[in-house]
């Protein structure tokens, strides 16, 4: 999921310095951007290796992921800076991005071919992100419910929908490259 996050924010900042500031990303700053990709999901991953916070059977007991019912202010800070760090920041990195591309898109007179690729990049880039977060949303609704207290609303049937859905979600990226890129 981290991966995933973070690889739509760097496309919607690529997408950005594109269409915004007119420059073309390089083939080393791609591999860099993905080693850093890696790096930082590796990084959030890790911590509850190392004692920040812990990894733990999910309600459903057939998945494991951090411990959201712990009530330590350690592990609280965590998650606290988990959510904020791997989906606060993203989606507003995407947001600033694609907010920019819109205005720029709709501000700048170019040519026809390029403003219609770049409107149909644009719009799968929307999908994906839109795809991603209805799939992650409702898995982070519960795991913030179990974190403040209020695990009883959830019970292993109410937690094994969004935790699925939430896995499914790396399915859903190649259907979108299939039917909206010619190119694939």
């Amino acid at each position: 999921g981290i991966v995933s996050i973070m690889t739509l924010t760097v496309l919607a900042y690529e997408r950005y310095i594109r269409v915004v500031h007119a420059k073309v990303i390089n083939f080393s700053w791609s591999w860099r951007a993905i080693t850093y990709i890696w790096l930082y999901s590796l990084a959030w991953t890790g911590a509850p290796l190392l004692g920040w916070n812990r990894y733990t059977l999910e309600i459903h007991g057939l998945g494991c992921s951090m411990d959201w019912k712990s009530k330590d202010p350690n592990d609280i800070s965590f998650i606290l800076f988990f959510f904020l760090g791997c989906l606060v920041a993203p989606v507003g990195i995407m947001a600033y991005c694609y907010g920019h591309i819109l205005y720029a898109v709709r501000m700048t007179v170019q040519v026809i071919k390029l403003l219609k690729y770049e409107k149909k990049v644009a719009k799968m880039c929307f999908l994906m992100i839109s795809t991603f977060l209805i799939c992650w949303m409702p898995y982070a609704v519960v795991s913030l419910l179990v974190t403040y207290g209020y695990g009883n609303l959830v019970t292993p049937t109410v937690a094994i929908i969004p935790s699925f859905f939430a896995k499914s979600s790396t399915a859903y990226n190649p259907v979108i490259y299939i039917f909206m890129s010619r190119k694939v």
